[in-house]
């Protein structure tokens, strides 16, 4: 997932650390339901991009999702698949929508871990293998002692 592979294995080699967790609640996934938990993002980075969760679109595209932030500071990386994207700068107690038809990714550009609380409808499904076939349109690395957002050069149309 993270552009600049050999920094990947070299830094798996040196030190195996872990780049998030989720903790969701198990609920019935039926129609009408909310699915609901929290995200950990750690701080690190890859070369100089920053740690970050795969990411992913929901099987049911016309899922919206909440989030909100707990705890550090991070960015909410949002794009559909007619080639819009966003991003919004979260830290404790800031929320963000994602709408319907977003494939969505947080990212630690902080120095402790990147928490928040997340829910949508439970019923809606995981898509991870888009993400995996394409990547994101954009990446957010550091530049200059700050987040910068540049093209991502392995994206696939």
């Amino acid at each position: 997932m993270f552009a600049d592979e050999q920094a990947l294995e070299e830094m798996i080699k040196k030190d195996d650390q872990l780049a998030y967790e989720f903790y969701e609640m198990n609920v019935p996934d039926d129609p009408g339901d909310l699915a609901f938990g929290t995200s950990i993002c750690y701080p690190c980075k890859v070369g100089n991009e920053y740690f970050m969760t795969k990411g992913h679109f929901y099987s049911v595209l016309e899922t919206a999702e909440i989030y909100l932030c707990m705890k550090g500071k991070g960015i909410m990386l949002m794009e559909n698949l007619e080639g819009d994207w966003d991003y919004k700068v979260l830290a404790p107690r800031q929320m963000v929508y994602v709408p319907k038809r977003y494939a969505h990714r947080s990212i630690n550009i902080g120095r402790e871990p990147f928490i928040q609380f997340f829910c949508f409808r439970a019923d809606a499904g995981h898509d991870y293998g888009t993400i995996e076939t394409k990547g994101y349109r954009k990446l957010i690395v550091e530049k200059d002692g700050d987040f910068a957002i540049i093209d991502n050069p392995k994206w696939k149309r």
